[in-house]
């Protein structure tokens, strides 16, 4: 009897065991995606928030100098857009002027369905998506 037939050595997978890994691999996916995106979303609410209480501190500081107001490069909120307010809104609404009937200030964040509202208060919310 020869030797290579008595002990057979398998090299690789099975068609099962790799649909059975494949299978775990996609379980494991689906249950963490969600997870991902809410993520995601606070993220880009939180980016946008910071850059907001940076640009807040930028217009109240020109308003104690009667400086100008410097241009601000926005990047996390959608500032100067299509459909969004321009910068000289965004300081309006830090200063606690809104358009007329409005007692917020609307923004979209990077990210599609998450938005950032500024207050009369001047606070910085997230407003839930529709």
């Amino acid at each position: 009897m020869n030797k290579m037939d008595v002990c057979h050595i398998s090299r690789g997978f099975s068609l099962i065991e790799f649909l059975l890994v494949a299978a775990i691999v996609s379980i494991l996916a689906a249950i963490s995606l969600p997870a991902l995106l809410s993520y995601l979303d606070r993220s880009a609410f939180g980016a946008c928030q910071q850059e907001l209480s940076t640009f807040k501190t930028q217009v109240l500081a020109t308003d104690n100098l009667d400086d100008a107001l410097r241009p601000f490069n926005f990047g996390a909120c959608q500032v100067g857009g299509d459909g969004q307010p321009a910068q000289a809104a965004v300081a309006d609404a830090f200063r606690g002027v809104f358009e007329e009937g409005s007692t917020a200030l609307l923004l979209d964040t990077q990210r599609p369905g998450v938005q950032a509202q500024i207050t009369a208060e001047g606070a910085i919310q997230r407003v839930p998506s529709p």
